[in-house]
């Protein structure tokens, strides 16, 4: 079977042209998606991961994905844990990463939009030197709990704009549409971080609407 492209095996960085590649698999698998486990990050990553792998063509997807890659120093010290890693060609520190969080999760007859800790605890650690060191993107994931990823979306910017400083954004930068593809699920920020700014993170808010608050 023939292949779309073409892959240079050492390339610096993950292909720009190739992250819509990977946006689409990730928003059309999540619609044939199936998973009644606990409401928990990792184990839903897990699942999603393999269904991933399961609806990869060959074809068009000139990528690898693994589930929980580790980044290492030099020293052999784990730097971090990558929820999701997208990789192709030789060089094994150019990857695509993608780090998932919960949002708006029902607790206590309330809900919890969580957006800070996906940006104190998600976004910053492509500043802190977990991952992506010396890369020029990354990827963010939000599992919408209540299914309204509108909302998590609006939560999401303002507690973006709350911490432009802290994400090395300029003043008044905020989350912006997909400059990729057409979907309201997909937003994109601007950083002026590392040796290859700006730094681009992609979003992606998937809604769990579907899974009962009782598994």
């Amino acid at each position: 079977m023939s292949t779309t492209g073409n892959i240079d095996l050492w390339a610096a960085q993950f292909p720009t042209e190739d992250i819509s590649s990977v946006l689409i698999l990730v928003l059309s698998s999540w619609q044939t998606f199936k998973f009644t486990c606990k409401r928990l990050e990792v184990p839903i990553t897990q699942r999603f991961c393999a269904h991933l792998l399961n609806n990869k063509q060959r074809s068009i997807h000139l990528f690898r994905v693994a589930w929980e890659s580790y980044e290492l120093a030099d020293d052999g010290r784990v730097m971090g844990r990558i929820d999701l890693k997208f990789s192709q060609g030789l060089d094994e520190t150019v990857y695509f990463s993608i780090e998932c969080k919960l949002l708006r999760v029902r607790r206590k007859n309330r809900t919890q939009s969580l957006a800070g800790k996906y940006v104190t605890e998600g976004m910053s650690r492509y500043f802190n030197g977990q991952y992506a060191r010396d890369l020029d993107k990354g990827g963010m994931l939000g599992y919408v709990m209540d299914g309204n990823y509108n909302e998590a979306i609006k939560d999401v910017q303002k507690a973006v704009e709350k911490r432009r400083f802290d994400l090395y954004m300029q003043e008044n930068e905020t989350l912006n549409t997909s400059s990729l593809i057409l979907s309201q699920q997909v937003r994109e920020s601007l950083h002026r971080y590392g040796p290859n700014q700006p730094f681009t993170i992609y979003h992606i808010f998937l809604p769990l609407n579907a899974i009962s608050n009782n598994n």
